[in-house]
């Protein structure tokens, strides 16, 4: 993710960067996420089972009304009933995931009206039980009306318990069972800020002026448009059938494999659009976007399909940054490996001084369309998208590499330029009020100054550790090893010491453990 400007205060000492850039430039370069795999997509990674936080099954669900209660669950296997915890584990935003199944696919049927900011939808979730004896289950989930729940087309009952929709399975599930559970639902989205975003209002669907609206989700938002375990621990590939008005374009994560009539809820015309993306994606990642747009295709000199959609009156303004989309995703793809998806796109959207990483399909801000945008978010493609973040505390490595990335980017060819853009950052970090472990931030302070450039301070200081070739070498096998999956820090400086052939214990504990 990256927004237009840093919210702290401005830092002393400045340097003047490569170029005649002042560092007022260095605001301006925060970023978001995504990658390309040929061929199939690789088998789904096994999820880790963290920590468990166990929660009494429901005895008495408050449904929703008119919804018909189901015979209490009758066992099927003699082990006893085992119900899903409602968290994945990652003890920094605990509250976040849940534990019991392992998501295969999501199938998103949305109607969409910019101009009515009601949803009338169903998620379908395909999933494997991961427990014996699976009895309940809980998504998270926030706002709307549940119009009914269904487990392998039986109606399930169900309730809502904060901001977690728990389910009571028909039938007990024994581990390794595949199942698919529906929920429909209808209604305006809830509107609150997230605790660990600050530059944007609020997460989840967006109406910015009643002829477009997007999603943004970073990292806790997905539950507030649709019902998923809303953690990077658990990906999964994707679907989307969208109904929107005639006359508007929906655009989604990977490719759009059909456009055809269809009718809105309440019996006017409209158009479906089904995009499919077949590579493991974070729930975060997941994006919808309606609006009147102009497509614009093309190919990286490389072969890999780009197709962006922008606002008719930013075309001139977006093809100009867009000039370095092909070369640098070919550019990056020598340095990491292949770009990991089928095709990557920009979309342009009303979102004031923020764009978002978005699974192949970015989310550039309206009035951020500028190329260190672009190679910030495209850098995300591996660092972030391909491979993502175990725990949400290791930020630093989704935004580090980003913005580190971008600058190698920008100084390509010129060592001499990027010593000097690495200075720029070092004093505006060394003059930053921020003190606190990169490793280990505030909730509050996930996406701040230091998460991005003391990260990429210490992404450089590795490089120099390890030298270039053990360097690129390591980033390679990481995002080989763990592509489509997600990584801990600890497997991260794993990788990273065996392509170095030394330790790297001292280096890790004085960036990421200490506050500096």
């Amino acid at each position: 993710m990256q927004e237009e400007h840093s919210p702290q205060p401005q830092p002393r000492n400045w340097l003047v960067l490569a170029g005649g850039l002042g560092v007022a430039i260095l605001l301006c370069l925060l970023g978001g996420t995504l990658a390309i795999l040929a061929a199939s997509p690789p088998a789904l990674p096994t999820r880790v089972s963290p920590a468990v936080v166990e929660v009494p099954p429901i005895n008495t669900p408050v449904l929703s009304a008119g919804q018909p209660t189901v015979p209490p669950l009758v066992a099927e296997t003699p082990a006893a009933p085992q119900s899903g915890g409602r968290s994945a584990g990652d003890p920094y935003i605990i509250e976040l995931g849940n534990t019991g199944y392992d998501v295969q696919h999501y199938t998103l049927r949305l109607a969409l009206d910019p101009a009515q900011p009601t949803v009338e939808g169903t998620t379908i979730i395909e999933a494997v039980a991961t427990f014996h004896g699976l009895a309940q289950l809980s998504l998270d989930f926030i706002g709307f009306e549940v119009a009914s729940v269904t487990v392998n087309g039986a109606a399930a009952d169900f309730a809502r318990q904060g901001k977690k929709l728990i389910v009571n399975l028909p039938a007990w599930l024994p581990a390794g069972a595949p199942f698919t559970l529906a929920v429909a639902y209808q209604g305006q989205p809830a509107v609150e800020q997230s605790p660990y975003l600050g530059f944007v209002d609020h997460l989840g669907l967006h109406y910015p002026d009643g002829n477009s609206l997007f999603t943004i989700a970073e990292p806790d938002g997905a539950r507030y448009w649709f019902p998923a375990n809303d953690h990077p621990l658990d990906k999964a590939t994707f679907r989307f059938e969208l109904v929107v008005p005639a006359g508007l374009t929906a655009v989604a994560n990977g490719q759009l494999l059909e456009t055809r009539p269809g009718l809105m809820p309440d019996g006017r015309t409209g158009e479906l659009f089904i995009w499919e993306h077949n590579h493991p994606m974070a729930t975060y990642l997941a994006v919808v976007v309606v609006g009147r747009y102009q497509r614009l295709d093309s190919q990286s000199p490389g072969g890999v399909p780009l197709r962006h959609y922008v606002f008719p009156g930013l075309q001139t303004e977006f093809e100009e940054a867009n000039a370095i989309t092909g070369e640098a995703i070919d550019w990056m793809g020598d340095l990491f490996g292949p770009y990991p998806f089928e095709a990557f796109g920009l979309v342009t959207v009303q979102l004031p001084g923020a764009s978002m990483e978005t699974q192949t399909m970015v989310l550039l801000s309206d009035g951020m369309i500028g190329r260190r945008t672009i190679a910030h978010e495209l850098a995300h493609m591996w660092f972030g998208d391909w491979v993502s973040l175990e725990s949400w505390a290791s930020m630093w490595r989704n935004e580090g590499f980003a913005t580190y990335t971008q600058i190698l980017w920008e100084t390509r060819g010129d060592p001499e330029a990027l010593e000097l853009q690495m200075e720029g950052v070092r004093s505006a970090v060394e003059g930053n009020d921020e003190n606190y472990p990169i490793g280990n931030p505030p909730p509050g302070q996930l996406f701040e100054f230091n998460i991005y450039y003391k990260g990429a301070l210490f992404v450089h200081a590795l490089r120099q550790e390890m030298g270039d070739e053990a360097f690129f070498r390591g980033l390679r096998l990481y995002l080989e090893r763990y592509g489509g999956g997600t990584a801990s820090d600890a497997e991260f400086q794993a990788t990273m010491e065996e392509a170095a052939g030394i330790p790297l214990d001292t280096l890790f504990t004085e960036w990421l453990a200490q506050s500096q």
